[in-house]
């Protein structure tokens, strides 16, 4: 005899995320992901965020080549997960400007995600002013303004 198969309500989350398999992994050779987050955690969000770190995938072989862009990090709503590129985790990488990248990725998760003439605004005016709270903002900017040319090298 046959059954069925269960359909979840529309209500329910996934049952398996796409997310779920995947590894953990907060502690790079440089930098440990982990630790950043739960500092500006409890330094600008109260401990709220409940989001899960972890580095991205790194390439597997080939000889670095510059690319035109990067994404440095990126947060899956559907997950609650923020992954950091691991290209970030170099010595000459200073440590504000990687926590500038978490912090900017865990304020999507207090932010919605409004729609406005049909597009999706992921950076809202208020998400932006949040943004310039972060006390090295600006020193990160500079950074990054300085440093782009390395960092597109991977």
């Amino acid at each position: 005899m046959l059954r069925a198969p269960h359909v979840a309500p529309l209500s329910d989350p996934p049952l398996v995320s796409s997310a779920a398999s995947q590894r953990m992994r907060t502690r790079g050779c440089c930098h440990d992901l982990q630790s950043l987050f739960d500092g500006l955690n409890a330094h600008y969000f109260r401990g709220q965020v409940q989001a899960r770190i972890t580095w991205g995938r790194r390439r597997s072989s080939g000889r670095p080549r510059r690319h035109r862009s990067v994404n440095m990090g990126s947060y899956a709503v559907e997950d609650r997960l923020i992954r950091i590129h691991p290209l970030l985790d170099r010595a000459f990488v200073p440590r504000y400007y990687v926590e500038s990248i978490i912090y900017h990725e865990m304020l999507h998760e207090r932010h919605p995600i409004p729609v406005r003439a049909g597009r999706r605004c992921f950076h809202s005016p208020a998400f932006l002013a949040e943004e310039q709270l972060f006390e090295d903002c600006d020193r990160a900017r500079r950074w990054e303004e300085h440093n782009a040319h390395h960092l597109l090298v991977f």
